[in-house]
């Protein structure tokens, strides 16, 4: 039999299109993947590529176990359906994005009373995700199973604690920010991109605060820490109730959409169920107008 490890990546080469792809799918280096595939081919004792050309073209000899290789893995992902489950069919595990983990949780109530013998376990995206019946990240990720892209009109805009308002650095216009700590939760992609939609690239400002995460920002927002870029989702609660506000009449879309992952695994009625629920109590979040108008 041939070795497995060279039939996973000539299965995920086929797949992904190209070299780079299937390795980054399989966490291994560009190098190991043609390797295994030309193992394979030693193996076998037939060409399964057609080398000297752009892409991934197959041999007839490669076409054909493609197709054989694609329904075998097919198989073998859906075995858990015929196994016994050591997870009770009550029990779900959602791993989710830190912010939005902390804006899910406070709407719970509602979902509890609906499905009150259901056990849930709310994970963060850090965890071992072969663990979840359901994925809730922000933009894709490396994850076998059935997603879907949710809530792609978000649109960023910066927010700050109502007591910076009252500082003595006026804040009326994002010019002002150059007198102001922005917070970060990523390398500093979303403050130039606002800058951008402001018109104000290449602002100095007077110090900058990198935090793990965007729950952290909002966290320090609401402290008086500094300023944040957030949204009516992630930072809707803390804007209705006046821990935040949201500055100047600027905005810019959100770089990529959540995605719902249900991975081949687990619970996959029940996920779709809480993906369902999740999806319609956050798009109920009014778009809260509580910006100051320059």
């Amino acid at each position: 039999m041939p070795s497995l490890i060279a039939l996973k990546a000539f299965d995920a080469l086929v797949r992904q299109g190209n070299v780079g792809r299937a390795a980054q799918e399989l966490h291994v280096t560009h190098g190991a993947i043609s390797h295994q595939v030309k193992k394979l081919e030693s193996e076998l004792g037939t060409a399964l590529i057609e080398r000297g050309i752009k892409g991934v073209r197959l041999t007839p000899a490669g076409r054909q176990l493609s197709q054989k290789l694609s329904n075998a893995f097919e198989q073998l992902r859906d075995i858990h359906l015929i196994l016994p489950s050591s997870q009770p069919a009550s029990e779900l595990r959602i791993a989710c994005a830190p912010a939005l983990l902390a804006r899910i949780t406070p709407l719970l109530r509602r979902f509890q009373r609906n499905y009150q013998e259901m056990t849930l376990h709310l994970l963060p995206i850090s965890s071992d995700l072969r663990l979840a019946d359901l994925v809730i990240s922000f933009g894709d990720i490396h994850l076998e199973g059935q997603r879907f892209a949710a809530l792609s009109d978000i649109h960023y805009f910066p927010v700050c604690s109502p007591r910076l308002l009252n500082a003595k650095e006026h804040l009326r216009k994002p010019r002002d920010l150059m007198h102001q700590v922005l917070l970060h939760e990523d390398d500093g992609s979303d403050w130039n991109r606002y800058f951008l939609a402001a018109g104000v690239q290449g602002l100095q400002v007077r110090q900058n605060v990198f935090l793990p995460d965007a729950y952290q920002t909002i966290r320090a927002a609401v402290a008086s820490g500094g300023i944040t870029i957030s949204d009516h989702i992630l930072a809707g609660e803390e804007l209705a109730q006046g821990h935040l506000v949201r500055l100047f009449d600027v905005e810019f879309p959100a770089p990529h959409p959540y995605f719902l992952i249900i991975p081949f695994h687990g619970q996959q009625s029940l996920a779709r169920e809480f993906a369902d629920w999740v999806l319609h109590e956050l798009d109920s979040i009014p778009n809260l107008e509580t910006s100051l108008k320059i």
